[in-house]
């Protein structure tokens, strides 16, 4: 299933009168392309790059190395043009394993018959290894030239070149074009599309992925039970002693059990992530998995020890203003609201001094949702729910000479209401000595 959410990318780019969306950044790729791959994992940025038209008639284009498409038998792409680019050639030798080396089109090389060209680029094979003459070719092997031979056509000299002709093939030579890194539009310029223009689309792309499709929630679902799983995990471990620094190599080993991967996860005793656990001393857990890049958070207060009563208290008051807030969240509500309602209900049952670091959407970042940056700040962005939206509802607190708490759990919006992806289980968790 798709990742996209094509309906609403739609309306998005309608709403801000785009002809399109160029992503660079891999959380953008990956959401408009569903193809993850080992370049992502190396950091080699601007490598590759998505491109979506607005016109659905229009190929969208997946644009990366001519030697990486061998990863799309891993990892397919529903984008019908994938745009392949090599940037080193020598004549009468097969292409080095190099053309994801150079993504600029400042090439310097000693020597110029090593420098593509885009003549030299056409017909050239996009596999860099040599072929053994006469072998039988064993049923992978094939698989594996078949797959090159695909993507072989016409290989361009660079990522902003193919992204170019990915660009011109969709019939897209002038019109507005977001981005996520504005800098592609210049580069895109520099080599030939003069009259594009194009917007800063970093809160574009995360206007449209708020609202999650089925394929999504179904990774949410699953990156929530790891997170708590693994937060579980954490509690089970800890003991009075025990290094807080210890924890996140327990929280990395539980999620790596599961098939996900540890983001981070936080410990803190008296606002604090030094040190060891103390004994009846109450601490916050906040913890972030991820599967298949799709992020779970989820938070929990535990002590090893004995808590006092106020600690108790305010615990429970915590887990039942949570509950208040979720029955009345519903489409239309504005997050405002709710961190009102919630505040409120604390307040009123005897907490007055509880602060909320309020909802945040969660999906393929743990803040998931268009967010101020650069002279935009502090600025303040009005979000309501809508349905299909995952969020947390995040209620650290700390209180000097008192201690640290903490309670988080991943939820869905619903057409009528809202509904838990995680246990709920804001109680808090104590550990006898």
């Amino acid at each position: 299933m798709m990742l996209l959410n094509r309906e609403r990318a739609n309306q998005i780019m309608d709403k801000h009168g785009l002809d399109g969306l160029v992503a660079a950044f891999p959380e953008n790729i990956y959401y408009l392309s569903n193809y993850w791959g080992p370049m992502f994992l190396m950091s080699r940025n601007y490598t590759l790059f998505a491109f979506l038209p607005r016109d659905p008639n229009a190929p969208a284009a997946l644009i990366m190395p001519g030697t990486g498409v061998y990863h799309l038998e891993h990892c397919p792409t529903w984008m019908p043009n994938v745009a392949t680019y090599i940037t080193r050639i020598k004549p009468g030798k097969p292409i080095p394993p190099r053309d994801f080396e150079f993504t600029t089109e400042d090439i310097e090389e000693s020597a110029a018959d090593r420098v593509v060209t885009e003549d030299s680029a056409k017909g050239q094979p996009l596999t860099p290894y040599p072929i053994r003459e006469g072998a039988p070719m064993a049923p992978r092997d094939q698989q594996l030239l078949n797959r090159y031979a695909m993507h072989s056509d016409n290989p361009s000299i660079s990522a902003t070149r193919a992204l170019a002709g990915a660009l011109r093939t969709a019939g897209i030579t002038k019109g507005k074009i977001g981005f996520d890194d504005p800098r592609v539009l210049g580069w895109l310029q520099a080599v030939g599309l003069e009259d594009l223009s194009g917007v800063d689309a970093l809160n574009i792309f995360k206007e449209i992925r708020i609202i999650k499709t089925p394929a999504e929630i179904d990774l949410l679902r699953k990156a929530s039970v790891m997170s708590e799983n693994a937060i579980n995990k954490v509690i089970d471990a800890l003991e009075p002693g025990l290094p807080l620094d210890a924890l996140p190599r327990i929280h990395a080993m539980a999620m790596a059990e599961q098939g996900g991967v540890s983001e981070f996860i936080i410990a803190n005793i008296r606002g604090l992530a030094t040190g060891v656990v103390e004994a009846n001393e109450i601490m916050k857990l906040d913890s972030v998995g991820s599967y298949k890049q799709y992020r779970g958070d989820v938070g929990r207060t535990v002590i090893c020890g004995t808590p006092t009563d106020e600690m108790l208290k305010r615990n429970q008051i915590v887990g039942r203003a949570l509950q208040i807030a979720y029955e009345n969240i519903r489409p239309g509500k504005t997050f405002k609201e709710i961190v009102d309602l919630t505040l409120k209900a604390v307040h009123d049952e005897g907490f007055p001094g509880f602060v909320i670091a309020g909802p945040h959407s969660v999906g393929l970042e743990h803040t998931d949702h268009p967010v101020s940056v650069g002279p935009e700040l502090p600025g303040h962005h009005q979000l309501v729910f809508e349905e299909n939206m995952v969020f947390t509802l995040d209620m650290p607190y700390h209180e000097f000479g008192w201690g640290t708490m903490h309670v988080e759990d991943m939820m869905l919006v619903t057409r009528d209401g809202c509904e838990s992806l995680s246990s709920q289980d804001t109680s808090l968790r104590i550990k006898p000595l």
